[in-house]
């Protein structure tokens, strides 16, 4: 199952911009995914990469209906074929435990 990070960036001159991506995170949650928030980036996983064009979509017509005018979004996919099920935060207990066996 592919793991897509989102980074959306609302080009407003705010200092914060928490309440932006805030609404970004709860249009992944609206429409069905348990979005991981991380300090810049929102991790999601997916079973069909054709919805990421319109969950960035959303997020952009949201926004502007907040009145951004400009967002920079990235979009990075990590599409595993051999292991067709992963959980993101398996992934992060994965290299948390690597780290206490090097200990």
């Amino acid at each position: 199952m592919p793991i897509v990070s989102f980074k959306v960036v609302p080009i407003t001159g705010e200092k914060s911009v928490s309440k932006y991506v805030a609404r970004a995170v709860e249009v992944l949650v609206e429409e069905g995914f348990d979005p991981i928030v991380t300090p810049d980036t929102t991790v999601i996983s997916v079973e069909d990469l054709s919805v990421i064009g319109k969950l960035v979509s959303r997020i952009h017509n949201e926004l502007d209906k907040m009145g951004i005018e400009r967002i920079v979004t990235i979009v990075m996919i990590d599409d595993r074929k051999d292991k067709p099920s992963r959980d993101p935060m398996e992934l992060v207990k994965s290299v948390e435990s690597k780290m206490r066996e090097q200990k």
